[in-house]
């Protein structure tokens, strides 16, 4: 008889899932944008494989180097954390990149429906340091109705521009 409890090893099929989400993570690390992957805090011998991938332009032969690559990712786990993390923080960024853009487009709609024009543009005023309340009240009255498609998006541009950086 055994005193020590024998740990459960994983099933094949946990083992098959676990795989595969380290071959999506290593698919996302080579179909980067080379802005962000010129920022991957990755080094060594996974980015010159990373690199490598990104070059290959064969079908079959992208799929072999992504199965490698996948596979030191599994066997080296501080890089693939390290690599979870940083595309978490990517599509962290890009989610408040979204809802910043929608909630300009927003500001730009009750700017040009007359009833809110005068809450909108103190809210523009508060927010939106810097904004030329003239030119905005003069471009949304122009925008009005959906007739000047020119005065409508020289708006949201002048809102954009306005917008204080996200930290």
């Amino acid at each position: 008889m055994n005193d020590c409890p024998q740990q459960e090893q994983p099933s094949r099929s946990a083992k098959k899932r676990a795989a595969k989400v380290v071959e999506e993570l290593a698919e996302r690390l080579m179909n980067l944008a080379d802005a962000d992957f010129r920022r991957l805090p990755l080094t060594g011998e996974i980015r010159r494989e990373i690199e490598e991938a990104r070059r290959i332009k064969a079908h079959s032969a992208r799929k072999r180097q992504l199965k490698h690559l996948a596979g030191l990712l599994r066997r080296d786990d501080e890089s693939r954390q390290e690599a979870e993390g940083f595309l978490t923080l990517l599509d962290l960024g890009r989610h408040q990149d979204a809802e910043r853009f929608h909630q300009l487009e927003e500001l730009r709609e009750r700017l040009c429906d007359p009833e809110s024009r005068e809450a909108a543009l103190d809210e523009a005023d508060r927010t939106l340091h810097g904004i030329d309340l003239a030119k905005v009240r003069r471009l949304a009255e122009a925008a009005q109705g959906g007739t000047d498609k020119r005065a409508f998006r020289e708006l949201f541009r002048l809102l954009r521009r306005a917008q204080p950086e996200a930290d």
